[in-house]
């Protein structure tokens, strides 16, 4: 077990640490968290800039997937969650992104799904895992992507119970995670 595989499962799993407890007291717990601060924000983008770098810090194991899948599947699912992911980012800003309480974002990505930011990381580092292609990064991306999944549902939640009338609104127009670009009848 690569060094890379060993940081990005930790900070995977203290991420989920924090989202259980969260997700216990839905609006209550330590994320999203009552009131975002500096200590807030660096924990948060802490934590999931290192599930970045040990995922890429296992680009040195041998690939187990075809060229084919690594740069043709990979690299555009990486390219596209990051643009997502960052387009999310500057929408919401980054206040929003590190735990202050920013309302309910319906503008730009968020338009089309809840969690668009939530949805470019996991496809970003979805992308990225494919593109490293060993079985470490395979395995830390999913670990990863399921993470992020709870953590969008966990956020739903607590976004639900800090601003009950407008989520209500807002979600019953607007998908979860997955974008709809369909028009209602």
């Amino acid at each position: 077990m690569s060094g890379g595989l060993i940081l990005g499962l930790t900070a995977t799993l203290i991420w989920a640490a924090i989202l259980f407890w969260s997700d216990r007291d839905p609006g209550n717990g330590p994320w999203p968290p009552r009131r975002g601060s500096l200590f807030t924000a660096a924990w948060a983008w802490g934590l999931t800039t290192l599930i970045y770098v040990g995922l890429v810090q296992t680009w040195g194991q041998p690939p187990i997937l075809p060229a084919l899948v690594q740069y043709g599947v990979g690299l555009p699912l990486a390219v596209a969650g990051s643009l997502l992911h960052t387009w999310a980012t500057a929408a919401l800003g980054l206040k929003g992104t590190s735990g202050w309480d920013v309302g309910i974002a319906t503008r730009g990505p968020y338009a089309f799904c809840r969690h668009p930011q939530y949805l470019g990381q996991i496809v970003s580092i979805a992308g990225l895992a494919l593109i490293i292609g060993s079985g470490e990064a395979l395995a830390l991306g999913l670990a990863a992507s399921l993470m992020l999944g709870y953590g969008s549902g966990v956020e739903d939640c607590a976004i639900a119970v800090h601003h009950p009338d407008a989520f209500a609104a807002h979600s019953a127009r607007t998908p979860f995670l997955l974008p709809r670009f369909s028009s209602r009848s």
